[in-house]
């Protein structure tokens, strides 16, 4: 069998030709009516008016930090288990992160850990749907709201997760969404930021140097002349990657259909193996998976090593990744702070097996059936 790869794009030439060729064909190539497009289709995918298309995740945290003028240094929560861009854009904007652990079973930031974090000086929480695995909103916003803390949310993996019929953001502040090339909608590069209906305007402003009309609006018959209202970012999104964004969102809820196969697959078949799986909702009417990953995490007791499961994939031409390594163990992170792996019991449990297999609409049965063969292989003489 040929190489199957840990993740692959959904989309191809054929059904992103014609998004592609218009953009190439209009000459704006970078953002202009096709990045419209896809922000009005995004904004009803996502039910907001208060969406702005940008470069990146990462962009869309440092502006989400920005526009919510946190006091400069104060402290921002954010989970151990996550991925380095939620920890270093708070470090960015001058503000001090403090870790938090993860919940045992669901994997996403602890609310209990959250709780014994807070201080006088806690300005915000940056919550992350880990593998797109829904929180707890109601108890989550409701803590947020009692400290008076602004609550951002990283769904670099939760475009369709969805809690309580509503998506995530409905449940935030400011909510940041990824369009990275592994990501489940994807544009090779590129994000979203949903914020307050109040600061949309600055939000925008803040994505393209702190510019009053975008370039976009000036050349299409719009006055020429334009303020700076702030110190801003470069973080627009273009429109070649808004054309191949477009082409993708009509399979939304297929691909996402396709996903939960897959993961009712691998949980049956690899349920008796020495392995922990994420507790995901019992009631797909309150809260929803949108299945970004999957992920498992050897017991404590398993006789093989997290080291044997890579090698007998990577054996077989069979991608795999990590999610994540835990902020505290690299090395920026613990010269510049005091964080000691006893204070993340969850995290340390967790990271210790961790590992992650493929998952992609066009995985095929057969070649999903190989990734479980290999693994059950590999624990057979045990």
């Amino acid at each position: 069998m040929a190489a199957i790869p840990f993740a692959r794009a959904p989309v191809n030439f054929e059904t992103a030709a014609p998004y592609l060729k218009e953009a190439l064909d209009n000459g704006w190539l970078t953002t202009g009516p096709l990045t419209e497009r896809f922000t009005a289709a995004l904004s009803d995918y996502l039910a907001t008016p208060n969406l702005v298309a940008l470069s990146s995740c990462t962009a869309a945290l440092q502006i989400a930090l920005a526009a919510a003028s946190l006091p400069a240094g104060s402290e921002v929560i954010v989970p151990a288990n996550t991925f380095i861009a939620t920890f270093e854009t708070v470090e960015l904007a001058g503000l001090k992160p403090v870790l938090a652990d993860i919940d045992r079973d669901t994997w996403n930031i602890s609310l209990e850990s959250i709780t014994s974090r807070i201080s006088e000086n806690t300005s915000a929480v940056i919550a992350v749907p880990f593998a797109g695995n829904p929180i707890n909103m109601d108890e989550l916003q409701a803590l947020c709201r009692r400290h008076k803390l602004t609550l951002i949310l990283d769904c670099a993996h939760a475009l369709e997760t969805r809690y309580r019929g509503q998506p995530l953001h409905h449940y935030a502040d400011y909510s940041c969404y990824s369009f990275y090339a592994t990501k489940n909608l994807t544009t090779a590069e590129g994000g979203a930021l949903i914020c307050p209906a109040e600061k949309l305007e600055l939000v925008r402003a803040l994505s393209l140097h702190g510019m009053s009309r975008a370039a976009w609006k000036r050349y299409a018959g719009g006055p020429w002349r334009y303020d700076i209202i702030a110190t801003g970012y470069k973080a627009n999104l273009t429109d070649i990657h808004a054309a191949i964004g477009l082409a993708q969102l009509g399979s939304l809820t297929t691909n996402h259909a396709r996903r939960l196969e897959l993961v009712e697959r691998y949980r049956q078949q690899l349920g008796g193996l020495p392995v922990r799986m994420q507790h995901m909702p019992a009631n797909t009417s309150v809260a929803d998976h949108a299945h970004h990953l999957f992920c498992i995490s050897l017991s404590a007791n398993a006789k093989r090593t997290r080291d044997d499961l890579m090698n007998a994939l990577a054996a077989k031409q069979i991608g795999f990744s990590v999610h994540f390594i835990p902020i505290y163990e690299f090395t920026h992170t613990r010269e510049e702070y005091d964080f000691p792996q006893a204070n993340f019991p969850h995290t340390a449990e967790y990271f210790a097996g961790a590992l992650s297999l493929p998952l992609y609409p066009t995985l095929t049965n057969a070649q999903q059936d190989e990734v479980i063969a290999t693994l059950l292989r590999a624990f057979a003489d045990t």
